[in-house]
């Protein structure tokens, strides 16, 4: 006889309610990697793609660990709940806060770019005014030889 645990699957329902939050929070987070990157059409469906295997993958871990596979009501209601309950509430101060968080990382590993590079930029600033001062140099030269040919051939 099958023994029902009310509890227990009252606790999974609880479980699944968190796993939807979660879900939510990582939409969001791909919501502002999208909106930084701009991706083409094909990048696009590529990401979706992605995030749609990472949440298939979190849902099916979820069942097999609290339902031993078995896809019950409960469980899609709790994700269900939990997803709408982050996107109509809480995703409306934690997408902008996630928005500028991520901007804010990428203006500091921007900054820490710039530091990095600073003494290459340095050095081909440096070696572009020589090259230039150089390739000035030789044209100079030419010329005075294309002269020096021309009376050299001339007094023949």
């Amino acid at each position: 006889m099958l023994e029902i645990n009310l509890i227990e699957e009252f606790y999974i329902f609880l479980f699944s309610i968190n796993y939807g939050l979660i879900l939510g929070v990582i939409y969001d987070l791909y919501r502002v990697f999208r909106y930084y990157t701009k991706p083409a059409r094909i990048s696009s469906m590529i990401g979706d793609f992605i995030l749609w295997m990472i949440i298939t993958s979190i849902f099916f871990l979820f069942l097999v660990k609290n339902t031993d596979g078995v896809i019950r009501g409960f469980v899609i209601v709790g994700f269900l709940t939990g997803f709408i309950f982050y996107s109509k509430i809480i995703s409306k101060y934690n997408f902008p806060l996630l928005k500028n968080t991520f901007k804010l990382i990428l203006d500091v590993f921007s900054e820490i770019i710039k530091i990095f590079t600073y003494p290459f930029r340095k050095a081909i600033k440096y070696i572009r005014g020589i090259s230039r001062k150089l390739k000035v140099f030789i044209r100079r030269i030419l010329c005075d030889i294309k002269k020096y040919r021309k009376l050299t051939s001339n007094k023949k």
